[in-house]
Parts: C-alpha cells; structure tokens; sequence
C-alpha cells in the first residue's frame, strides 16, 4: 500500500469518528443527545484528547475481539478553525499535524516527512472542525438512530450514511449521559470489521504555544512532497 493511500485511510477514519450529522431526529433523546454535543464542544477555544485506536477484522469481531491487533495510542490537539495535531505515542513514534495550509506527516524511525498541500484533505479537515466547532455548517450525511439498549451512563448514536458510502456501513458513537463527551467511536466496514476510537481525558485549553500545529523536520530527514 503506498503512503498516500496508507495516510487517506488513517486520517479518513480517524476523522469519520466525528462524523455525527444531525439530519434525522427520529424523538426528542435523539434531539437531545446532539445537542448535548453541540453545546459541550462548539465554544471551546482549543481541545485535547487522549485515544486509542483498535482495527478488527471480521473474525475477530464474531469472536468478540478477545485478541486484539493493531492498537494504536496517542492524543489529539485541536484549535479552530483548522489546526489539528496528532501525537501517536504507541506501537511507534508518528506524528500528524496540520495549521490549515499545509499537513505534515512525520516518521521519526524512517527519517521521513510527508508534506502535503492541506487542500488534498480538505473536506476531511473541513469536517472535523465544524463538528468540533458545534456541527457548524456540515452537510446532511447520515439517519441516527439511537440504539433501543445503551449501558446506563452512555448514550449510543447509530449513524448511517446516506446516501450509502462504499466502505461504510455504519458508525456507532457512545456518549457520556453526564456531560455528553464522547466516549467512544466504531466505525463498521461493509466486509464485516471495524476500527474502534476510544478517547477519553477531555480538556479545553485557552491557548497553545506559537509554532504547535507548525512542523520543521529535524536535520537528516527526508522530505517528500505529495
């Protein structure tokens, strides 16, 4: 798989994780439920959070996922409108980070950079921020449902795509009842997998530093232009 397609993919699902679009309001849990969301993150000057992020494929989901692969652990920064910055700490060092012009990928065991023009992701970049800006401006992509069970302390959003997406079938995302932070994110492939978003640690931040969503690729590495 080439780099690009490898990047498309992680920042694609890692950003459909955000992807919850109110255009069906089948009650008034579901009304609620989203704007519970919107209310919590849509002033917030700055965000961070903690995730991991775990891929299953289709057998290992029928067998409820006792051995898990392809874990990867880190934490997210946000500022609005469009800088976004991702710190993968586990199973080894990446680093994905963007001020709205231009979107760096870093790979410090390979020496390597990837510089791409942020408008090759823009609607991706797009989305994540109107969502974490309060489902500011984002189109209607999907009929959510609630789920008929849900644990006590969460709420479970089903979200589907319509119209229908190729490699999506549906996303499931799980908030927290008490302050409607979010939880956790399934994002289910047409073949049967899944790849799993759990964030937690949730902080709103005044300001960060001048120069964190910037990137200057330590000397020896290789940039590569995209």
């Amino acid at each position: 798989m080439s780099s690009r397609s490898r990047l498309t993919i992680s920042l694609s699902l890692f950003l459909s994780s955000f992807m919850f679009v109110p255009q069906v309001l089948p009650d008034d849990s579901v009304s609620t439920v989203i704007q519970g969301i919107r209310d919590r993150y849509r002033n917030a000057a700055g965000i961070t959070a903690q995730y991991t992020r775990e891929a299953i494929n289709k057998t290992m989901a029928m067998l409820g996922a006792a051995d898990r692969q392809d874990i990867a652990q880190g934490r997210l920064y946000f500022k609005p409108p469009h800088s976004l910055r991702l710190e993968q700490i586990t199973p080894q060092e990446e680093l994905l980070l963007t001020d709205g012009q231009t979107l760096w990928w870093y790979l410090p065991l390979k020496k390597e950079a990837y510089r791409y023009p942020a408008a090759k992701f823009g609607h991706e970049l797009r989305l994540l921020s109107d969502i974490l800006m309060g489902l500011r401006d984002t189109g209607d992509n999907f009929q959510i449902t609630l789920k008929p069970y849900s644990e006590i302390d969460t709420y479970h959003l089903l979200l589907n795509p319509d119209p229908p997406w190729i490699d999506i079938d549906h996303l499931e995302v799980i908030v927290l009842r008490e302050d409607f932070a979010i939880k956790q994110v399934e994002i289910h492939n047409t073949v049967g997998g899944l790849s799993r978003f759990i964030l937690s640690g949730w902080q709103e931040t005044a300001q960060f530093n001048n120069g964190f969503f910037s990137f200057s690729p330590p000397q020896g590495t290789k940039i590569i232009e995209k």
